[in-house]
This record gives structure tokens, C-alpha cells and sequence, in this order.
């Protein structure tokens, strides 16, 4: 090292530990090459793909920085590896946006256990990668690919849901460690929704008219988008029989449940976490831990070590447990820590509604917060403190002409150190209006 002049410096990485390495110095390089971009390819006709394996907590700021950012570390062609990177990408739905995207890395469709003999794992992996906006880079040399292959990644419909001119990422409505169910909202105003069997057995799965958001009381017409069938209408709920490891996706039509707006987690693409109130990053304990990658079991087991616990979370509070406060639960809205700034652009919509208050599974049960929703820098309404068993609050706010609506949750008291949950039931209304909220 001395010989040849090279500095000496610690690693600035430490993928084995939450806290390990330097995230302000990792994050400064990459700001460096970002702005020697901009400075020397003034066009923008680039990609800034940031590859630090989901590592210096890249969650919370690669948005900022590149246009894409590696969630995990490497995939490699099996199964359960799949599971482990789609995972580290498919809660963060809120951290991303146009020119801004997760990045669970490459597809290895033709490879191990994605070939043209594993096509059932071949079309889930595909689709997954779709429906939450996921770059498709294909790994295969595409001369020597069957046709089966080539099916998959010439499937129009589902290349479509990843290039959807809406951006939204797709949102998790149903989670379980065996069956997902998948909604992502289309510029069109349709949904697409995915249906994904986990597993290694048979499993029946139950798709319902509210997990898309739209009314009970409507049809709601389906487009199979492998085999382009159209399954009758249903009204309420309808019901598949999946394969093993087999994922359904459909295009879907049907009455919103909003005739005068959306709800925020409808709309990721509009939705920045600008701050979600994380102090110290904690590991996902719901990504899948699979067997090492490369086919060890030294040591004592492979430990959750990305950073995104406690991070915003489109409906679900940060920590995996559904919204509820003083017992009500809302089927819909976000839920993210006290001392957070959400900025939401409005594109036309003229009033804002939302109930709000202190998640009943907040891990700190004393403390308080007031929640506050400004427009352009200007508070336009706020709540009175709030604590834990404290019934909903419902704020209003006209946001006509209004280019960003910024929803503040902020501690009032700090007699504690444990994270204070709180929920936005919230939604934008009124000539497309804006709400957030279903209880």
C-alpha cells in the first residue's frame, strides 16, 4: 500500500452491521459524482445507478441523489434469493418516483431456477419486477433465448405496467409470508394488481373490490394479462386458485370508491418523504433471509441487515401492523414516525381531509404530537396534541391553486426516547380532490 502511494482509510461500507460504516461519507461521494454529472453532461442523457448493495441506509436519500439505488445485494437465480431482493424494494413505495426508482437488481430469467423449465418462477419474477417499477435489465444473451423466454420479456401488458407514464409503484394491500396481493394505480386510471403464491403448495386467494379501491356495490371487470383472458365481473369479492410459486396479474376496471379524489397511498408518485422521522435505521425483519446466496452456512445465520424498520408506509404503520387509532382502524392511509415531513404535489385538487392521531401500536405510549398540513410554506390547518388513546382528529384544508401540501407531524413533548407512531388517514378531494383516509 505504502509503496505504491494509496491512502489508507477504513471502509466506508459495513453491510454486516445496521450502524457499520459512514452514511454521511458514503452519501457525499455519491453526491460528488452526481454533481460532476450535471456539471459535465448538462443534456441529462444518463443514468446515476447507485450500487452500495442497500447498504448507508441509501433508502432514506438515494431518491436524491441517483435515479436508481440497489435495494439488497446481489440476486443470483434462485428462488428464494427472488424473495429476499423483491422484498428489500416492495414496502418502499413512498421512497420512490419518476426518474427516481428501487432497484432490486437484474433479472436472471433463464438462469437456475428461472430457465425455460421453471417458467411458473420465470412469469412471478417478471411480473413482480413490473408492478413495483423495478428496472428490467435482462441478464441472457437474448440470441441463443426459446421462445418460451422471450414470451415473458416480449409480454407487452406487463412491460406496460413497469413503463406506466404514472410512476406509481405498487402498493402492497394484502401481505403474508404466503400469498401478496399487489395494487398499483395506471395512468389510465385503472388498477393493475398482482396475485403472488410464495410458496410450494396450491393456495386459493380471495381478491376483493376495497384492496383495489374500488366500490363494493360496482363490477369490477378483470384483464388477465398472460393469456388475456377476461375472467365474468365480479361485485364485492372474487376468488383464484393459484400454483405454487404462480403469480396472477390483472389490469382492473371498476367504480372508485372516490368519485372526487384519491387517497394518498393511491398516488406514490406524488407522495415525497421528505422526512419520516427515523433517528436510528433499524433492520427489516419482514425481507425473507434465505440460505447464503453462495451456498454457505458458515456462522449463525443470515441476520436482517438493511435499514427501512420504521420507515413511511402506505397502508401500514411503519412497523408492519395495520392503522388504527383509539381502536378504529382505517384500511387506508400512511403511516409514518412523529417529527416527519410528507410533501404531497397537488395536481389540481382543491381541498384536503384527513383524521389523524396516534397509532395504537406505538411503541412510545406517552408523549405527544400535533399534526399540521401547510400549503406552499403556509399553515393551512392544525391539530390540538395528541396522544395515545385519543380519538381521530379530522383536518381540513382548501388547497386550491396550492403546488405542494405539506403534512407535518411534530412531537410536543419528549418524555421518551422509543419511536411515537402516528397515522394520516388522509386524501386529496374536490375537482379531483384529495382525501387520505378510509376507516
Amino acid at each position: 500500500m505504502r509503496k505504491h502511494a494509496y491512502t489508507l482509510s477504513p471502509p466506508l461500507i459495513d453491510q454486516m452491521s445496521i450502524r457499520g460504516g459512514d452514511v454521511p461519507a458514503v452519501r457525499a461521494r455519491y453526491v460528488e459524482v452526481a454533481q460532476a454529472l450535471k456539471t459535465h453532461n448538462p443534456d441529462g442523457d444518463y443514468i446515476l445507478a447507485i450500487c452500495n448493495w442497500g447498504s448507508a441506509d441509501v433508502r432514506s436519500w438515494g431518491k436524491n441523489v441517483g435515479h436508481m439505488w440497489r435495494t439488497s445485494g446481489d440476486i443470483t437465480p434462485t428462488w428464494t434469493r427472488m424473495l429476499h431482493n423483491f422484498d428489500s424494494a416492495s414496502t418502499r413505495a413512498l421512497y420512490a418516483k419518476p426518474g427516481a426508482w428501487n432497484d432490486p437488481d437484474i433479472l436472471f430469467i433463464g438462469h437456475g431456477e428461472f430457465d425455460q423449465n421453471h417458467l411458473i418462477e420465470a412469469r412471478s419474477y417478471f411480473a413482480l419486477w413490473a408492478m413495483i417499477n423495478a428496472p428490467l435489465l435482462i441478464s441472457y444473451d437474448l440470441r441463443q433465448a426459446p421462445q418460451s423466454l422471450m414470451d415473458i420479456w416480449g409480454n407487452a401488458d406487463i412491460v406496460r405496467l413497469n413503463q406506466d407514464p404514472g410512476g406509481h409503484q405498487g402498493v402492497i394491500a394484502y401481505a403474508s409470508d404466503d400469498v401478496q396481493i399487489i395494487v398499483k394505480t395506471l395512468a389510465n386510471g385503472k388498477k393493475a394488481v398482482a396475485l403472488f403464491n410464495r410458496g410450494l403448495g396450491k393456495t386459493d386467494v380471495t381478491l376483493t373490490a376495497a384492496q383495489l379501491k374500488f366500490a363494493d356495490d360496482a363490477p369490477v371487470q378483470l384483464k388477465n394479462l398472460w393469456d388475456k383472458s377476461a375472467p365474468p365481473a365480479f361485485t364485492g369479492a372474487t376468488n383464484f386458485t393459484l400454483e405454487p410459486r404462480q403469480t396472477l396479474v390483472f389490469e382492473a376496471s371498476g367504480q372508485r370508491q372516490l368519485s372526487d379524489g384519491v387517497y394518498l397511498s393511491e398516488t406514490s408518485r406524488d407522495v415525497n418523504v421528505a422526512v419520516d422521522g427515523v433517528i436510528a435505521p433499524e433492520a427489516d425483519p419482514v425481507i425473507h433471509r434465505m440460505c447464503n446466496a453462495w451456498g454457505e452456512t458458515r456462522g449463525s445465520g443470515e441476520r436482517p441487515t438493511y435499514a427501512g424498520w420504521g420507515g413511511a408506509q402506505a397502508d401500514a404503520m411503519p412497523y408492519d401492523q395495520a392503522l388504527r387509532i383509539d381502536g378504529q382502524g382505517f384500511d387506508t392511509g400512511i403511516g409514518v414516525l412523529a417529527n416527519s415531513l410528507i410533501e404531497v404535489s397537488n395536481t389540481g385538487h382543491t381541498r384536503f381531509e384527513a383524521r389523524v392521531g396516534v397509532d395504537d401500536s406505538t411503541r412510545n405510549t406517552r408523549d405527544k404530537v400535533r399534526f399540521a398540513v401547510y400549503g406552499d410554506g403556509k399553515l393551512l390547518a392544525q391539530s390540538p396534541p395528541m396522544g395515545l388513546s385519543k380519538a381521530p382528529h379530522a383536518l381540513t384544508a382548501d388547497i386550491k391553486g396550492v403546488r405542494i401540501v405539506e403534512i407535518v407531524a411534530r412531537s410536543v413533548t419528549a418524555t421518551s426516547d422509543l419511536p411515537l407512531i402516528v397515522t394520516w388517514g388522509a386524501r386529496l378531494c374536490a375537482a379531483k380532490r384529495v382525501r387520505p383516509y378510509r376507516g
